[in-house]
């Protein structure tokens, strides 16, 4: 079994401990020894679901070549704020598959991802470092997720669609073929997205619109 740690102690945090269990229940996988915060977050003797707070980032720096870390933050610029400085340092990022994920051979998945449970990835898919994808999503052939995205629940990508960098994909969006949504933009819950969004931009309803916030 890999010893794990989970990098941040929220919400995301406490829904990954749950994944580490399943994972654990289907096939002993994860030796889960607890999480780490940054600096300002941390005291000692903290415990969330049974599992202790052991140290700040220098505690992962220190356990690299023992530990494997996964970063449980959902903002993505943050998400790749921890990982873009942590890697360089040796420290290995785990990717996290739920056990009843339907996912083919010929996808690619970069390290430090997350896939939640019911989530199905068809053929050709490629999926980058850092990348958050919540449950029941479908992503259909030659889609590309870019580094350090979020998709929540419920989302329909289909072929040949493009999501960028650090996206924000609400729940139960969907996209239809070919789309190329840029890097950082924010898709609205519930959109239906069929031209492209700009990088950087918001766009919210059916058909997708841009917004200003």
């Amino acid at each position: 079994m890999k010893d794990i740690v989970l990098y941040g102690a929220g919400g995301l945090g406490r829904e990954v401990s749950f994944l580490i269990e399943r994972i654990n229940r289907n096939e002993p996988t994860y030796n889960l020894i607890g999480f780490i915060v940054d600096e300002e977050y941390y005291t000692e003797g903290q415990n969330v679901h049974g599992y202790p707070v052991v140290g700040t980032p220098q505690w992962i720096i220190d356990h690299r070549d023992s530990v494997v870390c996964t970063c449980t933050i959902g903002e993505p610029v943050v998400r790749e704020k921890v990982q873009e400085m942590l890697e360089p340092q040796g420290v290995i990022f785990e990717t996290l598959v739920s056990p009843d994920v339907e996912i083919h051979n010929t996808v690619k998945i970069g390290a430090g991802s997350i896939i939640s449970r019911r989530v199905s990835i068809t053929v050709d898919v490629t999926i980058g470092k850092g990348v958050l994808i919540n449950e029941n999503c479908g992503l259909a052939h030659d889609s590309v997720i870019g580094d350090y995205s979020c998709l929540s629940g419920g989302c329909g990508v289909n072929g040949y669609v493009q999501i960028g960098k650090r996206t924000r994909i609400g729940g139960k969006a969907y996209f239809v073929p070919h789309i190329k949504v840029g890097d950082d933009a924010v898709v609205a819950a519930g959109s239906i997205v069929f031209t492209k969004v700009k990088p950087g931009t918001h766009v919210l309803g059916n058909p997708a619109k841009r917004i200003e916030l």
